[in-house]
């Protein structure tokens, strides 16, 4: 885990959605207040395969450590800046686990 927090150099925060109540969406509250991650960085083209209806979007990549409560639909903030959380993915590498999102920007 030591060579996962010298390259998790981006601080972020989460947020998620409280559900439906009366037929509307709640708005999304603070999950996680704080949490490191890897820089952002542009999916590879075998990703973006798997992704459909991302056309004015930018398509973003990027880890956490493991054992973090994210989930497909919950918002990951960077510098102000929220990224729809599209997919979740554990992973383990050298017998540490991260977890890989995958994350989208709504190009205006």
């Amino acid at each position: 885990m030591a060579s996962f927090a010298r390259f998790a150099t981006v601080t972020a925060s989460t947020k998620r959605s409280p559900g439906v109540t009366s037929g509307l969406e709640g708005a999304f509250v603070e999950s996680i207040a704080s949490l490191k991650c890897l820089p952002l960085d542009p999916v590879n083209s075998e990703v973006m395969l798997g992704i459909e209806g991302l056309a004015f979007h930018e398509v973003l990549q990027t880890s956490v450590e493991g054992g973090l409560d994210i989930k497909e639909g919950d918002l990951l903030v960077v510098a102000t800046v929220e990224y729809p959380v599209r997919s979740v993915a554990d992973w383990n590498w050298k017998g540490t686990d991260f977890v890989r999102l995958i994350i989208e920007q709504v190009k205006a």
